[in-house]
């Protein structure tokens, strides 16, 4: 037997396992119905037994995710002289940058910040376009 979250009569998702050793006590909670084993989530409780789902293909989109950039993607692309600068936060500009990736960012987020990079002398255009690249 595994426990259950349940709403509407619909198992909305399974625990492979007991709830406490798994989720903190007030997610745990929801997971108050045990269910045989051959139950999958989505199933339905139809006059006193449990009806699996009739499973229907999912269907993906080849949407390409957008690339991200971290700030080890640019410290990883930079001459020695450029990652003593960056280690040492040797410009208020390598600080501001170094916050401003703080989480990954995509090319509309990271490009403003690498020329401002350029442009205050950290870096070179090379190493923008390696980043870049």
């Amino acid at each position: 037997m595994k426990y259950a979250w349940i709403e509407n009569d619909v198992v909305r998702d399974i625990c492979l396992g007991h709830p406490d050793q798994h989720y903190t006590p007030q997610v745990a909670a929801f997971y108050n119905t045990q269910i045989p084993d051959d139950i999958q989530m989505g199933a339905t409780l139809v006059g006193g037994s449990w009806k699996n789902p009739e499973h229907v293909p999912v269907q993906f989109e080849d949407e390409a995710l957008p690339r991200l950039w971290t700030a080890s993607d640019i410290r990883s692309a930079m001459s020695l002289l450029e990652r003593v600068k960056w280690d040492n936060d040797d410009s208020k500009i390598i600080k501001t940058a170094k916050i401003e990736m703080a989480s990954a960012q995509t090319l509309e987020m990271i490009a403003p910040v690498l020329q401002m990079l350029v442009d205050s002398g950290d870096i070179t255009q090379e190493t923008m376009n390696k980043v870049l690249a």
